[in-house]
């Protein structure tokens, strides 16, 4: 994990939930970041609907990222 804050640093492999400003939202292990983006591991795209798998890593851009909330920490 090259130059990242020390709150995402400290939060390595906890869960998170990330809302894009698009309104997306993905559930998932926090794995990496970087000045550019976040790399989420056994991530969900998450709706009021439901929560559908993605299909491996996701990897989420910084500058469109919402907020994150971190629901409970490490699983």
């Amino acid at each position: 994990m090259n130059r990242k804050d020390r709150l995402l640093r400290a939060a390595h492999l906890e869960r998170f939930v990330v809302t894009l400003t698009t309104g997306e939202a993905f559930d998932g292990l926090l794995a990496d970041a970087d000045d550019n983006s976040v790399k989420l591991v056994g991530a969900h795209a998450v709706s009021d609907k439901e929560s559908v798998p993605v299909d491996g890593d996701i990897y989420l851009p910084r500058e469109k990222i919402a907020y994150m909330q971190n629901p409970g920490g490490r699983p």
